[in-house]
């Protein structure tokens, strides 16, 4: 029988492959044969490396050994005595962790849980791991509430701020200027003139931004590299009656000037993933947390959506620990991290 393997963040900075218990799927689960995963360069770090200051909410987080990864796509082998058989051989995505099997819900048979979605036909399965991501930065996407010809501002050039700059433009904006310290990550921008990059190391941002947009500052700003310090400063991009959405989970506390915000009329939208995606659909508000993936998987099977470029490393499960550490060493050389699955 094959063995299960997994990844497991034993302490801080440590990482080790460990063989598992194979799971064994409830009456309403499927049990998932890995094929890819992907690492999260902003989750799974902050986890891994603990570089959160103490009284950051993050340090709840801190405990190991911790079992990472949500992105995951895969086979199903197997189900539970209540799920339709016709569901093996199906190839899903998941929020299975970095491990040879998982399990998952089949359908939303509990409300907000995490269960699989089928894999529309002719999407890679290399641009369907990205789900997860694309979900959080969908959701948003939708609360910025971006009108057509409005100049967007990302702060951050990740994976996260890569697809906020990617909807930011399908949801209107005329002008997507996105800033970081990384000229490689800001280099995997679209080739599209609606995408401005700045390296905000070497360069003003308020002012750039001014320049590029006929002396205004932006209409809204995204908040994406969890660096809480910044965040002053990025609502300064702002023009009178802007919007800064905090689409990160930023490591520390912020000091913000209240009182700069309410002379600007400026509006501070939190924007995490639990805020923006009810647990149910409604009339008001369809977009689930697992819709807004469904809608990210078709926006690939209709060639609307690209993010094969983002895919910077691949690597054999077995190498996983060397990519972590190669993350920890230095992430801005890196974009999204694939491990595969097979032997």
């Amino acid at each position: 029988m094959d063995k299960n393997y997994q990844v497991v963040f034993t302490a801080q900075n440590k990482v080790e492959l460990s063989e598992v218990p194979m799971p064994e799927p409830s009456d309403e689960e499927v049990l998932v044969k890995t094929i890819v995963t992907q690492i999260s360069t902003g989750t799974e770090l902050t986890r891994l490396m603990g570089n959160v200051d103490a009284d950051s909410s993050w340090t709840n987080e801190m405990k190991y050994p911790t079992y990472p990864g949500y992105s995951n796509v895969g086979k199903v082998v197997g189900v539970g005595k209540n799920v339709d058989p016709s569901m093996i051989g199906k190839i899903v995505y998941s929020g299975c962790p970095h491990a040879k099997y998982g399990k998952r819900m089949a359908s939303d048979l509990v409300p907000g849980w995490s269960y699989v979605t089928p894999v529309p036909d002719g999407v890679d399965y290399d641009e369907a791991v990205f789900a997860a991501v694309a979900g959080i930065t969908l959701g948003s996407a939708r609360v910025s509430q971006i009108k057509l010809g409005e100049t967007a501002v990302v702060f951050g050039a990740g994976l996260i701020g890569q697809f906020v700059a990617r909807f930011a433009k399908l949801a209107g904006a005329l002008n997507v200027i996105v800033a970081d310290v990384s000229d490689f990550r800001l280099s995997l921008l679209p080739d599209d003139c609606c995408f401005i990059s700045v390296n905000s190391s070497k360069t003003d941002v308020a002012e750039f931004i001014k320049e590029h947009n006929n002396g205004n500052l932006a209409d809204v700003v995204f908040e994406t590299t969890g660096y809480h310090p910044l965040i002053q400063s990025e609502i300064e991009c702002l023009v009178k009656n802007g919007r800064i959405i905090i689409t990160s989970s930023p490591k520390g506390r912020s000091t913000v000037d209240f009182d700069y915000c309410n002379r600007k009329g400026i509006t501070i939208i939190g924007a995490h993933n639990s805020a923006v995606h009810p647990k149910i659909a409604t009339t008001l508000n369809p977009w689930t947390a697992h819709r807004d993936k469904e809608y990210y998987l078709q926006l690939l099977q209709r060639k609307q959506l690209s993010v094969k470029n983002m895919i910077t490393h691949k690597a054999n499960y077995k190498d996983a620990a060397k990519m972590y550490e190669m993350l920890m060493e230095d992430r801005t050389k890196a974009l999204a991290v694939n491990l595969y699955w097979e032997d």
